[in-house]
């Protein structure tokens, strides 16, 4: 017998960056959220991978490796560029400035996800539509 599928609806789902930048998870609280949710199609996120780190001595049989740092993840949002939005103007800023802001994920079911995000590339494209 095949098992229900677990899985939260994207529908819905509000996405709220910091009006202004943010020094601590916990300051995401606080802060002055600007949606985002209405120009935002997909949102990707992908951890950090570990680097490896040679372990190996003279009298290793084959390479040795161990996990060593974990880079930063990847956050990927696409959606529609809309130059008066403001959370775009506020991602668009901490570009900028080099700044870190704080991200809410909010779905239907009421989950949430926050976390601090620092832009590391803006691209956009332009397609007959």
């Amino acid at each position: 017998m095949a098992g229900k599928a677990k899985f939260h609806l994207t529908a819905g789902t509000s996405v709220g960056v910091t009006e202004s930048a943010v020094a601590t998870i916990e300051a995401v609280a606080s802060a002055t959220l600007l949606e985002i949710g209405t120009t935002q199609k997909e949102i990707s996120y992908t951890g950090g991978q570990k680097q490896d780190v040679d372990v190996g001595v003279l009298l290793s049989e084959e390479e040795e490796m161990e996990n060593g740092l974990e880079s930063p993840g990847e956050l990927s949002l696409s959606g529609n560029w809309f130059p008066s939005d403001e959370g775009q103007a506020s991602l668009r800023a901490a570009d900028a400035d080099n700044s870190i802001r704080g991200l809410v994920l909010t779905f239907k079911s009421g989950a949430t996800a926050t976390m601090l995000v620092q832009v590391r590339q803006e691209s956009w494209g332009v397609q007959k539509s």
